[in-house]
């Protein structure tokens, strides 16, 4: 039996009533009847663009084979915004965290080389010449990650300009597969203000990756005055089987220190 209120409903939606009937009920009230149009609704879908399939894969295949671990150290970061701030007009390109630490991770490549080293089997790690640094880059049309080649050798002008260059190929795509070939380590860039931790994956065949977070503003007590400074948590994911946890705090307070030292600006320096 169809109630009236049932019925009016299987009029309204043109729900055919062999549809009500393969419920099974003995009496079929206007309850079953929404029940069985709510079923009916079309799913929405949305294909994955093909780079966050990529993405996804990397993901995926990092955290099924690399045993990670995870140390955060906190930098006071007021000396390097200033700097990046002067630097920025002396250079004529955007200087900021992304590119100063870039250039403090290069480095620290001869210092610390199973940090950019590619675990080989289970004995051995296969260590890189020089010091390929993936940074990410999200525009809002997909996560890449290109990479500056020899960044020991590069200028900070030549740091800052290639990372403009990918800055501006991430919003269509463009890149080049030599752009996002070869890196052995990456640093990975969260620039919203509201972040103060982020857990980057490990790229396949990387050792680690470097978590950049937004400075937060934070009260601390100088000579009885209370006054306010920019700290960043900045994160290390590391690969076990490679690196432990005491080198993974020497590295990061290794960077902790390069990050404020000189370094060449120009080719003309």
């Amino acid at each position: 039996m169809i109630t009236v209120p049932a019925q009016a409903l299987l009029d309204e939606l043109g729900i055919p009533v062999e549809r009500v009937y393969s419920l099974g009920l003995s009496v079929i009230r206007r309850a079953d009847v929404e029940r069985l149009a709510a079923e009916n609704v079309p799913t929405a879908t949305y294909e994955l663009p093909k780079v966050q399939r990529a993405v996804a894969k990397a993901v995926q295949l990092s955290h099924a084979t690399i045993p990670a671990a995870y140390t955060v150290m906190a930098m006071d970061l007021d000396d390097t915004l200033d700097l990046a701030a002067r630097l920025t007009r002396e250079v004529r390109r955007p200087v900021g965290l992304a590119e100063l630490f870039v250039l403090a991770v290069a480095r620290l490549h001869a210092t610390f080389p199973m940090f950019f080293a590619t675990l080989a089997d289970d004995r051995t790690a296969r260590l890189s010449e020089a010091p390929n640094i993936g940074v990410t880059v999200d525009t809002g049309e997909g996560l890449y990650v290109p990479v500056i080649h020899n960044a020991a050798d590069r200028t900070l002008k030549e740091v800052a300009t290639r990372l403009m260059e990918f800055r501006l190929a991430s919003t269509t795509g463009d890149f080049r597969e030599s752009d996002l070939a070869n890196g052995n380590i990456a640093v990975t860039l969260h620039h919203d203000a509201d972040v103060s931790l982020a857990i980057p994956f490990i790229f396949p065949g990387h050792a680690c990756a470097l978590a950049i977070t937004a400075p937060q503003p934070v009260l601390t007590l100088n000579d009885d005055t209370l006054t306010t400074k920019k700290v960043a948590n900045i994160g290390l994911a590391y690969d076990h089987r490679l690196i432990n946890g005491r080198e993974a705090a020497l590295f990061l307070r290794a960077l902790k220190d390069t990050i404020h030292e000189p370094f060449p600006i120009s080719e003309q320096e």
